[in-house]
């Protein structure tokens, strides 16, 4: 029988959470529960008490109930949290986990469950999962099921009790279901995408499954690239295929689709081998089109003055600069020459993308150059391959050579964890290169 864990604040909402207890039961799982409590101590009810949770924090419920400092209080009971969960799953002692209340509860709820792994059972069942500033938070970088209670869980009225029926329905339903997908994954390898490079990456796929590699795609549209870096870092991939890193270059410029200032930190540590491309750094995202006239980030960046993608009134692809693409490339080598992955950099000389490549709306090879310039000068060539290569984005050669060499770092890894990738000398160009760059102009 599945056992889940249950966080709650039985200070207040202690009726709530024996009635949610006693329907997950009714579902067919065992429940073990655990008391968040910061406020009064409720004793004898929670097999995890408030009183224990701080302790492992490296505090005291005394001293917490007696504090203002809420920022302190609620650190404390997460990582005392963190601790009997972290030690519950590595003893198999729980399927799953489920936590539920208002804005101040979900809160220590998903940093908690923000520790485990892909694919072990995190729901959690909130009236706050609505807030815009709030939801992403909340369940950002990892699987959280986030159920939206509309209603204040507070009393046992006849919407509470309907929620928390239907909660404790998705949470057996979830658990006796479960895959274990978390173990599985580490066969597995991570690849990002995004419209303006669907071709690449459709054959990139079928290039490594023919290879016999589970492939697992992530839309680069920031929040998706942070869960794939947040997968990365807890092994559940054996190489990364980042074929659209742009939640870099989004986070500098300030886009839509920026993944923080750390994006590719995670995934250079290692060992997993690492390709990346520059595939959009040559546009951000700054949707909607109505922004043009009122917003300050419009007529700051001079976006109306730009070439322009504009497929519908949501969504607007504008050219980044020659200065923007040389911060991009200074930023990106730094963030190479650090890694401690196996990296290699595929470069399509023709176009970063299907709007950049000759023809496209984006189209700025002066643009280009100035990040290519960087790159070369600013990378070192010893710990990094770069391989550029004399086509666009979205051709077939450009996925065959990326699968190709993929492929080969992963085998590498996969003898040799920390080893060099490459088969070539650092430092020298693969394919004919100086050829490439007259034919392209660079």
């Amino acid at each position: 029988m599945a056992t889940v864990l249950l966080i709650a604040s039985l200070d207040t909402r202690r009726k709530e959470t024996l009635f949610l207890k006693e329907y997950i039961e009714k579902e067919g799982c065992n429940v073990l529960l655990m008391d968040i409590s910061m406020g009064t101590l409720v004793e004898d009810v929670a097999d995890y008490g408030c009183v224990e949770v701080a302790q492992a924090g490296g505090s005291s419920f005394d001293a917490i109930s007696r504090s203002s400092d809420t920022n302190r209080n609620m650190g404390c009971m997460v990582s005392g949290a963190r601790r009997i969960v972290g030690d519950l799953y590595e003893k198999s002692e729980i399927q799953g986990i489920a936590g539920f209340g208002g804005t101040s509860n979900v809160t220590v709820i998903s940093l908690v469950m923000k520790e485990l792994p892909f694919g072990f059972p995190k729901l959690i069942l909130s009236s706050s999962a609505a807030i815009p500033a709030l939801a992403a938070r909340f369940f950002a970088d990892t699987d959280i099921v986030m159920f939206h209670s509309c209603v204040e869980l507070n009393g046992l009225n006849y919407f509470v009790k309907d929620a928390l029926g239907r909660f404790a329905a998705l949470i057996g339903g979830v658990l006796l279901r479960r895959t274990g997908a978390e173990q599985h994954a580490r066969e597995a390898v991570a690849v990002t995408e995004f419209k303006f490079a669907e071709g690449c990456a459709e054959r990139v796929r079928k290039l490594l499954e023919q290879r016999g590699l589970e492939v697992v795609p992530f839309s680069a549209t920031g929040a998706s690239d942070r869960i794939m870096e947040e997968m990365v870092s807890k092994g559940l991939f054996k190489g990364v295929v980042d074929l659209v890193p742009s939640g870099l270059s989004e986070a500098l410029l300030g886009g839509n689709r920026s993944a923080g200032l750390d994006r590719l930190d995670r995934e250079l540590k290692g060992p997993a081998p690492v390709i990346l491309t520059p595939c959009g750094f040559d546009m951000m995202s700054c949707g909607p089109y109505e922004r043009k006239d009122t917003d300050s980030y419009w007529k700051r960046k001079r976006i109306a003055e730009r070439k322009l993608f504009i497929p519908d009134k949501y969504r607007v692809q504008a050219r980044t600069t020659k200065r923007e693409m040389e911060l991009i490339g200074r930023v990106f080598s730094e963030k190479l020459n650090k890694a401690r992955a196996a990296v290699a950099v595929f470069i399509p000389l023709r176009g970063f993308s299907s709007l950049s490549r000759e023809g496209g709306p984006l189209h700025d090879p002066q643009a280009d150059n100035g990040f290519l310039k960087v790159l070369r000068t600013k990378t070192n060539r010893e710990k990094v391959e770069i391989h550029e290569m004399d086509c666009a984005m979205d051709d077939p050669e450009f996925a065959g050579a990326i699968a190709s060499r993929f492929a080969r770092m992963v085998r590498t890894a996969t003898n040799d964890e920390y080893g060099p990738a490459s088969t070539r000398k650092p430092g020298k160009p693969s394919g004919n290169i100086k050829e490439a760059r007259k034919r392209s102009g660079r």
